[in-house]
């Protein structure tokens, strides 16, 4: 399943400036939704997805000592394409 718009990942470091942990953390469970776009943590957004067109999910991620990143991503069921949408810790 690819991968397909991570741009929102170097927008999130770059407007947040997270710590190493923090977008270590990110860094790692954005890689594995290639694999699997509904792994845990990650929930579904019913409101604000279109079964079975698309779904939109969130996970959080926890940090130690940190606020958990959130991370925001859109899942589409025809293509198997994954996009960010949005990565905060604040």
């Amino acid at each position: 399943m690819p991968l397909r718009d991570i741009g929102e990942f170097q927008v999130w470091i770059d407007r947040e400036n997270p710590s190493r942990a923090a977008r270590s953390a990110a860094r790692t469970f954005i890689a594995e939704l290639g694999d699997v776009p509904w792994r845990a943590p990650s929930t579904p957004i019913p409101e604000l997805s279109d079964q079975p067109t698309y779904e939109l999910r969130i996970a959080t991620i926890d940090v130690s000592g940190e606020p958990p990143v959130a991370i925001w991503y859109l899942h589409v069921y025809a293509t198997d394409d994954v996009d960010l949408i949005a990565v905060s810790n604040r």
